[in-house]
């Protein structure tokens, strides 16, 4: 990948970020690449990165009802996933798989916690970004939810 900083600079989570930090948080990522099939986490795992898809397809993956897998979301450039363990240290609340090749950068939380100590602005903004993501996740799934509630009456 040519040059990380660019790559960053189009992902939601690094909206507002100057050029300076984005160089900063482009020295502390990694690039991973993954086939078709291959898993980047299971639910259930220890969680300590996130990743930001640069291209490709991740599906998201939820254990259901009856031990039934489901797809609850689909990933493409400019998504990412694992932010909750940059915040909560919980582990992993789904699976991702790759549906198709695919590449992505990845942040530990190691990394964040640098970058924090190095740019605190950097990492300011970087968390403000996955409050706002969070929040509109939750909105979303708050909708979904009233779909299936029982009304008051």
């Amino acid at each position: 990948m040519s040059n990380v900083a660019e790559v960053l600079a189009r992902m939601r989570l690094f909206d507002g970020m100057m050029a300076a930090d984005l160089q900063q948080v482009a020295k502390l990522v990694f690039v991973n690449r993954f086939s078709t099939g291959d898993v980047v986490c299971r639910e259930g795992d220890h969680s300590d990165f996130m990743c930001f898809v640069v291209r490709g397809r991740l599906d998201i993956i939820k254990r259901g009802q009856d031990d039934k897998d489901v797809v609850i979301a689909h990933l493409h450039a400019g998504d990412s996933l694992g932010e909750m363990a940059l915040i909560d240290h919980e582990p992993r609340s789904a699976s991702a798989l790759a549906s198709e090749e695919s590449t992505v950068i990845v942040l530990t939380r190691k990394g964040f916690e640098q970058l924090r100590k190095r740019s605190p602005q950097a990492a300011h903004v970087i968390l403000m970004n996955i409050a706002r993501l969070l929040s509109g996740n939750l909105r979303r799934t708050s909708a979904q939810l009233a779909q299936y509630m029982l009304p008051l009456n």
